[in-house]
């Protein structure tokens, strides 16, 4: 694989995934990404509730795989994008409201055209939730 993306495009990247309206709406909050990591947090509003009264399984679907992206964009070469190709989340308990979710993201292996990632969100110490996401990598589109 080709060398990643210089730290400067990596942190133009990051941070507009903390400044994106729906990010901000589901409470997801980026603490760090390096190395094929990232570290997150969503804080489990009223916006994000189910009919049950907890977090909503959707929000916890995209709030793991925007922490799996936040990882892929520390390895993926200069003008390359990753994108969901597959998602597969396990959810192990509930999240109530007011809660803070931990999330984590480490990239497991990065081929040419393929990343493999794993995902968890933590409450308190407890796994809430399980991720394996697979990205594909396509060029950014011309402009």
């Amino acid at each position: 694989m080709p060398e990643p993306a210089s730290r400067q495009e990596q942190e133009v990247l990051l941070s507009l995934m903390n400044e994106f309206p729906l990010h901000r709406q589901l409470g997801f909050e980026l603490i760090h990404a390096a190395d094929g990591r990232a570290q997150a947090r969503v804080t489990v509003g009223p916006g994000v509730l189910n009919a049950g009264g907890v977090l909503h399984g959707g929000v916890l679907y995209a709030v793991l795989d925007v922490t799996a992206f936040c990882a892929a964009v520390t390895v993926v070469p200069s003008a390359t994008n990753a994108v969901t190709h597959d998602l597969h989340v396990s959810v192990l308990r509930a999240s109530p409201p007011d809660a803070v979710l931990e999330l984590s993201a480490q990239v497991r292996k990065a081929g040419r055209r393929l990343l493999f990632i794993d995902a968890e969100a933590r409450l308190d110490g407890e796994v809430v939730a399980l991720a394996r996401v697979t990205k594909s990598l396509i060029p950014f589109p011309a402009r």
